[in-house]
């Protein structure tokens, strides 16, 4: 995979991959924009050309191109790898000949198919009708082609004969999901007939699926969605329909608002709402909260709030809270949705998503208005409803705090809910053990030692000399730091010629490790002067200034040696251990006496 990764760093050039997502204006020898992971209005964000990577000043995000796109479009590292492997025209030997192969022909039968769909509605047998209908809806072309929305003519064989006519097997459509076999037969037919076509896509736009609307006087009795089954390539709970045109909006305002269906998301595109999302015909999973992870915690969630909706918006949020997510809620009077409300109101709908209130206070509120408070019973029923929710809060100080209103609200003591809340089973716990992982934490030191130690990682990242020094010093036990990048650093110097970019290859598949180096080299490197200009810090002397770190961290470990022997003397007096006491005296006292020496140097 080395190799591969070398090969897509050489033909992509990361001033070219990033400009395609940022405007970058050269900065001297670097090039500098406005960062897209926070809100900034003086650019702190840095490209080196020349070293392949991108650093910013003010949220202390960095990385080479892989990072870039992992961040920008929300992917794990095989995501990203098999994107930018694509479009450096790379193959990745890594992978299965034979079913790389295989996704190319069904994406590009779904691709045509797509197509056959939009034509259909555009110039077929949807022209009339099913156009109409759409913009009764209130979608204009634009957006309906934006959306690139379809129509599947009646008849069994129209999507099935069109394809075998562009030289692909039936064997090959029917791995698409898009035909049916029919019982105790070798034939198919179209899975979708006289129905309304809304494509899935993947987070790029490729289309992996189809949810498919009964057409206005359609055949009422049968389904009136039908979606694709699951495939080799399209999970329905893994995938958030419109993801790929939300998801720079959602990293934008660091927030996603989730609705119900395929209309709501296309209306709120529309209306100016390009964070919308929706779940493609399942209820919301542990996965896709693991793919909005990636680009916020902050979720919005529009839901039919009868008591069918709300039931459903309960479970999503429940797990939510349980993934360590932040949550409002957005509710419409008379039982609108998303989709009719912004063809009649679209301020108002803009107005009822910012005015979403946070979960806990909205179902506070709910709760007490749907029971009677004063009745023994209804009692009974607010506390489980209320605790229901509350046992998800992961922070045990927004717990109590909980607790307290609803204690106050019913008159009844805390300590009578907290009883309650510990004699519950805890339904949900599943999904705490199960739920997704938290994203790699930014990097940030916590204790002066810890940033003694990443100020002696920078200046060996910057100084090859220094790099080779302080290796020589460590192999050879003079001096350890308890790190794993400076142990790597030490173990693989003279492998990578005490070189951050070889090193950077070597390590490709840790991002945890990749990202710290970049991060303490850039950290060290550059700074931003009083115009708010880039500029290269200059190093007089990096060994000298390594010597005093290193001295500074002597310091400090004989600092935290003298609190330990205070902690154990206290212990001793505790227990009128004299001869404990008298050696530690001693101990602290020959300590002193070096630490003395140590802060005269």
């Amino acid at each position: 995979m080395g190799t591969e990764i070398e090969e897509i760093k050489a033909k992509l050039n990361i001033v070219d991959v990033l400009g395609e997502y940022i405007r970058l204006d050269k900065a001297g020898a670097n090039y500098r924009a406005l960062c897209p992971f926070h809100n900034e209005k003086s650019p702190s964000f840095m490209v080196n050309e020349e070293k392949q990577f991108w650093h910013c000043f003010g949220c202390q995000k960095s990385g080479d191109i892989f990072a870039f796109v992992m961040e920008m479009e929300g992917l794990e590292f095989r995501e990203a790898l098999n994107s930018l492997a694509e479009k450096a025209g790379v193959k990745l030997q890594s992978y299965s000949p034979q079913k790389s192969q295989e996704k190319n022909r069904t994406l590009e039968i779904l691709e045509l198919a797509t197509k056959f769909y939009e034509v259909q509605l555009w110039k077929g047998e949807g022209k009339e009708k099913i156009l109409k209908y759409l913009k009764d809806r209130g979608l204009n072309d634009e957006t309906i082609k934006e959306f690139r929305l379809g129509y599947a003519p009646n008849g069994w064989r129209n999507i099935l004969s069109f394809l075998l006519k562009r030289g692909y097997k039936i064997e090959e459509i029917n791995k698409t999901g898009l035909l049916v076999k029919k019982e105790n037969s070798q034939d198919y037919y179209d899975r979708f007939r006289n129905r309304i076509i809304f494509p899935i896509g993947d987070f790029s736009g490729k289309i992996l699926g189809y949810t498919a609307r009964v057409t206005p006087g359609g055949d009422e009795s049968q389904a009136k969605y039908v979606n694709s089954p699951e495939t080799d390539f399209y999970h329905k709970s893994r995938i958030l329909y419109g993801l790929d045109r939300a998801k720079i909006e959602i990293k934008k305002q660091d927030a996603i608002l989730l609705v119900e269906g395929q209309m709501d998301v296309i209306a709120s595109h529309q209306a100016g709402i390009k964070n919308t999302v929706a779940v493609s015909g399942t209820a919301l999973t542990l996965e896709q909260i693991a793919i909005i992870k990636r680009y916020t915690k902050n979720i919005q969630m529009f839901f039919d709030m009868d008591s069918a909706g709300e039931n459903a918006t309960k479970k999503s949020v429940k797990l939510c809270l349980s993934s360590g997510m932040a949550v409002r809620i957005v509710s419409l009077e008379n039982g609108k949705d998303a989709a009719d409300m912004a063809k009649e109101n679209p301020k108002k709908l803009e107005e009822n998503v910012a005015g979403a209130l946070p979960v806990m206070e909205y179902f506070l509120k709910r709760t007490f208005e749907k029971f009677d408070k004063n009745k023994v019973e209804d009692k009974k029923k607010i506390t489980t409803e209320m605790l229901d929710i509350i046992s998800n809060l992961e922070n045990e100080v927004e717990k109590n705090y909980w607790i307290k209103k609803v204690a106050q609200g019913l008159g009844v003591s805390e300590s009578a809910l907290t009883d309650e809340l510990k004699k519950a089973s805890l339904k949900d716990k599943n999904y705490k053990d199960s739920g997704p992982k938290e994203d790699i934490e930014r990097i940030g030191p916590k204790t002066k030692k810890e940033m003694l130690i990443w100020e002696m990682i920078g200046l060996m990242l910057v100084s090859s000399f220094v790099w080779k020094k302080a290796g020589e010093e460590a192999k050879t036990n003079k001096f350890f730091l308890p790190d794993n990048l400076f142990k790597l650093m030490v173990e693989k110097g003279e492998e990578v010629n005490f070189d951050l970019a070889i090193l950077l290859n070597k390590i490709i598949d840790n991002r945890e490790l990749s990202e710290k180096a970049q991060t303490l080299f850039s950290r060290k490197k550059y700074q931003l002067n009083l115009n708010n200009n880039l500029e290269e810090i200059i190093i007089e002397d990096p060994w000298k200034e390594f010597q005093a770190c290193q001295r500074e961290m002597e310091r400090e470990e004989k600092k935290e040696e003298l609190n330990r022997i205070g902690n154990d003397l206290k212990l001793a007096e505790e227990r009128n251990d004299v001869q404990a006491k008298m050696f530690l005296l001693e101990q602290s006292d020959k300590i002193s006496k070096e630490l003395a020496k140590l802060m005269e140097l």
